[in-house]
């Protein structure tokens, strides 16, 4: 691929986004990329947990601005951007619903789409070099990539609308503090910490962590009693599972669980 490095591992896929020249932006070949990788990933019954990083001193500075065709050719920049759109919508839908955990690493900025990239992932780890931003009205733009829905349910109504209506650009001591991102640590020790998240989430039991994934986002525009359905269907299917077996046989001998994530 032009834009993304994939690599597998003991059960690991470590995702990484590779534009460092232009701050990781997202074109439409790294969209249409992205969306094949977490699309391949989700069916790799080999991969059990993906690590999505960035290289360069960027996690992702968003969409990229075709700024100079744009008073040249706008119909060809409303047609790149409505391809380029609807590939992140895509990706992203797939990274919410991929039955696996997805960890993500934030090394520098995170703005708009490179925003609602990190919120598509389940845990997030962000250096202390790392700011985040909805960005859009900077440049009168809308909001997209699912950023108007997951923005309020992860920080609450009243921050989301601050940051989606001001821009702001919010350090990484701030965003986890409204619950934006989960751990905040020292920039050499970001891939250090990623991976081993990571690596711990990989060796679980991966069904029961996917079947919750799920059931989780699904929960979110559902009621209590709908919920609690979806998780007897759930427990249903999951104890059926090799990994259960070997739960409780773990749990009867008084040792550590060895799940294979089938």
């Amino acid at each position: 691929m032009e834009t993304i490095l994939v690599r597998v591992e003991d059960g690991l896929a470590v995702v990484t986004l590779n534009r460092p020249e232009a701050m990781n932006t997202l074109n439409e070949t790294m969209a249409s990329e992205l969306c094949q990788v977490m699309e391949r990933l989700g069916t790799d019954n080999d991969v059990r947990a993906v690590l999505l990083k960035a290289n360069g001193r960027a996690f992702c500075a968003g969409m990229e601005m075709i700024y100079r065709e744009w008073k040249d050719d706008p119909g060809h920049v409303a047609f790149v951007t409505k391809n380029t759109v609807a590939a992140l919508n895509k990706a992203f839908l797939s990274m919410l619903g991929i039955e696996k955990p997805v960890v993500c690493a934030v090394n520098g900025v995170a703005a708009g789409g490179g925003l609602s990239l990190a919120m598509s992932s389940d845990i997030v780890i962000a250096s202390e070099a790392a700011r985040f931003c909805t960005v859009a009205v900077r440049r009168g733009l809308f909001p997209d990539v699912g950023m108007n829905y997951l923005l309020p349910r992860i920080v609450g109504l009243l921050k989301a609308k601050e940051l989606l209506f001001t821009a702001d650009i919010i350090d990484a001591r701030e965003a986890a503090s409204i619950g934006l991102v989960n751990k905040v640590v020292p920039a050499e020790r970001l891939d250090e910490e990623a991976l081993t998240m990571a690596k711990r989430l990989a060796s679980a039991a991966t069904k029961a962590i996917g079947l919750s994934k799920i059931t989780v986002h699904r929960g979110l525009t559902m009621d209590m009693a709908g919920t609690m359905e979806l998780e007897s269907l759930g427990q249903a299917l999951c104890i059926q599972t090799e990994d259960v077996r070997e739960g409780i046989a773990a749990f009867l001998e008084k040792r550590q669980p060895s799940f294979k994530g089938r």
